[in-house]
């Protein structure tokens, strides 16, 4: 029996075009895109952009046989880049979402995310004071369950994370939050929330039409006169 291919992945699909919009904290929408999607031979890569509160960001992205990775971590560092920040990565490890076979009750996965950041110029009087911070994830596949939101309602397996943040330096403590994401197969993330507030709704999936297919039938022409109309000529 064939085996499936890991790309594209299900639970976060590179595909060209590919445009999901959210509702993000109470008010604002926030867009996620898909586009410079590439063949690979280890599967493929691409560019995923995200847009919020007039901001915009972009990170590269890499799928493979271990799963998704991007440039930037995963939901939380692709955010980075659109918080007005400068982000400079330090360093990347692990995936974002793993293989289609790891996702699946039980399965768990790490990602960590070093960055320094920095206020951009102009914002904080001249003063640009470099934070530099690791993030550390670990999740858990929770669950399975049937979700609705703005968009639609799907049935989305609910992945637990704890990521914990602290000064990228040896022996300094961190602080850990708790946050819950709901991935449905073909879409991605549905739902992002923590134990307080549902922060991320998807409302809205945009794909591009397929070409259409130009017709193989012959074209209908206008159906030409007899260079004479055969008037019966009837004998004098």
């Amino acid at each position: 029996m064939e085996a499936v291919s890991a790309c594209p992945n299900p639970y976060f699909p590179l595909e060209e075009g590919l445009t999901l919009t959210y509702r993000a904290g109470r008010s604002s929408q926030m867009v996620l895109s898909t586009h410079g999607v590439t063949p690979t031979p280890e599967g493929l890569t691409g560019k995923v952009a995200v847009k919020l509160k007039g901001r915009q960001g972009e990170t590269d992205a890499t799928c493979s046989s271990l799963g998704m990775s991007t440039g930037l971590g995963g939901l939380e560092g692709t955010l980075l880049s659109a918080s007005g920040m400068d982000v400079q990565v330090v360093s990347s490890e692990g995936v974002a979402v793993p293989a289609p076979s790891s996702m699946v009750l039980g399965g768990t996965w790490k990602n960590s995310l070093s960055v320094k950041l920095q206020p951009p110029v102009g914002k904080t009087g001249g003063i640009r004071p470099i934070i530099a911070t690791t993030f550390d994830k670990e999740s858990t596949v929770v669950g399975e369950e049937e979700v609705t939101v703005a968009a639609g309602t799907f049935k989305a397996l609910k992945v637990k994370n704890i990521v914990t943040a602290r000064a990228s330096r040896p022996g300094s403590e961190g602080r850990s939050m708790e946050s819950y994401i709901w991935f449905a197969p073909g879409v991605g993330i549905i739902k992002f929330a923590t134990p307080e507030s549902t922060d991320l709704e998807l409302l809205k999936v945009e794909r591009p039409q397929p070409a259409q297919a130009k017709s193989s039938g012959k074209e209908k022409r206008p159906v030409k006169k007899a260079a004479a109309d055969k008037k019966g000529t009837s004998a004098p």
